[in-house]
C-alpha cells in the first residue's frame, strides 16, 4: 500500500519487487520463468539429499513421470477409439 509519508534515508523510496524469502527468486511463480526457477530449486534440493530421503524423493518423481506418461497414452488411445 502506498502512502504519502516521507521515508528516512535508510528506507527504500518506493515499493520493492516481489522476492520469495525462501529461495530469493524474483520471477512471478505463475510465469514460465517462475516455473523454471521452481524446477531448478527442486532439482537442487533433490541433489543435496542422501540416503532414504533421496530414495523416497526419486520414487515420488518416478511415480509422477510414469503417471503423466500413462495419462498421455490413455488420452491418445481415447482419441483414436472415438
Amino acid at each position: 500500500m502506498w502512502t504519502e509519508e516521507q521515508y528516512d534515508d535508510d528506507e527504500p523510496a518506493g515499493p520493492l519487487p516481489y522476492v520469495d524469502g525462501a529461495w530469493g527468486r524474483t520471477a512471478n511463480p505463475n510465469t514460465v520463468d517462475g516455473e523454471l526457477q521452481n524446477l531448478a530449486a527442486f532439482g537442487n534440493g533433490l541433489a543435496r539429499l542422501s540416503g532414504p530421503r533421496r530414495t523416497g524423493a526419486k520414487l515420488v518423481v518416478w511415480l509422477i513421470l510414469i503417471s503423466t506418461a500413462l495419462t498421455v497414452i490413455y488420452g491418445i488411445i481415447g482419441i483414436f477409439q472415438s
